[in-house]
């Protein structure tokens, strides 16, 4: 693989943005009609912001939820239209930013709210914003019980409009009884605050609260939704029921550097954690903790090269890693790190069973030093 200057790519991440445009219209079928808020935090997941939003907007998606004001101006640098909801609650220094760009902050307090109106109307603008409900989750957000009269004392205030409120589930992909409970009790506590300013006559354009596991797991509420992982073709855990079919979309790819005939009682590695205890052929692959292969895959991890499975042997350094290797096995073979490989597979869910953590961690760990390389109905169609 080369990127655009003819540059040989060694380590490189494929996005296949045919499988991602196949998962969204899956989630659109399963939430009947729901308008789609794709999360695209934190590099879209490690997939590359822009290219996936441009591919979202081809599937009618236009609405994008980011992490921070820098996120959000990427994609407004990019040229990518439509509504861009910064989900994490902006600071007060970044407000004028924020209104420059034509953003949806998220507000979690009047002082905020005010912030944001007196700069809307120093430029002559209508600012939509995002309110969101403390449910349960514990982190931002206006406590379910207070948020009424927050509510609205904003919506009098000029230079913005309420577009959304919105909340969040901490443990919508759990079936434990307790947990299935706690869902069920903080849909009960948005839907009571949302109905209570219907009521009195505050009709709120945008309700979201459901999350990748919340849409698949459990009764969907409002008319938006805000798929993330899943959109990326992975389940927000194993104890959530599969009930839209997803395919990964990203997988990460490196080449054998080197091939080596290790004799009995040589070490491998920093650390000196494995001692060739019987003749053995290592492979050296241009890949390590710098690109995204987690040091706590060392000794215990996989990658595939020409279809069969190969332990990692050794520590993983910040460039390298040492695999097993057999007769077969070539110098510049390719190795799939995630992904697959002649009917055999590895996901990002083995890497985070290897590592004792969660798929989100593994996707969003991979270093932005690593190309990614979109391919569409099969073919390149760019390197970033």
């Amino acid at each position: 693989m080369r990127d655009p200057r003819g540059h040989y790519l060694e380590t490189f991440c494929e996005v296949d943005l045919s499988a991602f445009g196949r998962n969204i219209e899956r989630i659109r079928n399963w939430v009947s009609g729901r308008d789609i808020m794709l999360a695209v935090k934190a590099n879209a997941y490690g997939h590359g912001v822009v290219p996936i939003c441009r591919e979202a907007a081809i599937h009618n998606v236009n609405r994008f939820g980011v992490a921070t004001l820098v996120e959000g101006v990427e994609l407004r640098d990019a040229d990518i239209e439509g509504e861009i909801v910064i989900l994490t609650p902006p600071t007060l220094e970044q407000v004028p930013s924020v209104v420059y760009h034509d953003l949806s902050p998220n507000v979690v307090n009047r002082q905020l709210a005010e912030a944001i109106s007196a700069e809307a109307v120093k430029g002559s603008k209508t600012i939509k914003i995002h309110i969101e409900i403390d449910t349960g989750m514990g982190r931002t957000g206006m406590m379910w019980f207070d948020a009424v009269g927050e509510i609205y004392a904003i919506s009098r205030l000029p230079g913005i409009r309420i577009e959304g409120v919105f909340s969040h589930f901490p443990v919508a992909d759990s079936t434990q009884k307790s947990d299935v409970e706690f869902t069920r009790i903080q849909l009960e506590r948005f839907s009571r605050v949302v109905k209570t300013l219907e009521r009195g006559g505050l009709k709120i354009p945008t309700i979201h609260i459901s999350n990748s596991a919340g849409l698949l797991a459990h009764p969907i509420f409002g008319n938006c939704v805000r798929p993330g992982i899943l959109a990326y073709g992975l389940y927000p855990s194993e104890s959530v029921r599969h009930s839209v079919e997803v395919e990964p979309v990203m997988s990460l790819r490196t080449r054998v550097v080197q091939l080596r005939d290790m004799d009995i009682g040589s070490s491998i590695g920093y650390g000196r954690t494995f001692v060739v205890k019987k003749p053995m052929r290592v492979a050296v692959i241009r890949a390590g903790y710098g690109d995204g292969l987690r040091r706590a895959l060392s000794n215990r991890g996989e990658v595939l090269i020409r279809g069969k499975k190969h332990p990692i042997v050794g520590r993983v350094s910040m460039d390298t890693t040492i695999v097993q290797a057999d007769e077969e096995v070539r110098l510049d073979d390719e190795v799939v790190i995630i992904g697959k490989q002649n009917g055999e597979r590895i996901s990002a869910d083995d890497h985070a069973r290897w590592t004792h953590t969660i798929n989100y961690e593994i996707l969003t760990g991979i270093s932005e030093r690593v190309r990614r390389v979109y391919v569409k109905d099969g073919k390149v169609v760019e390197v970033k």
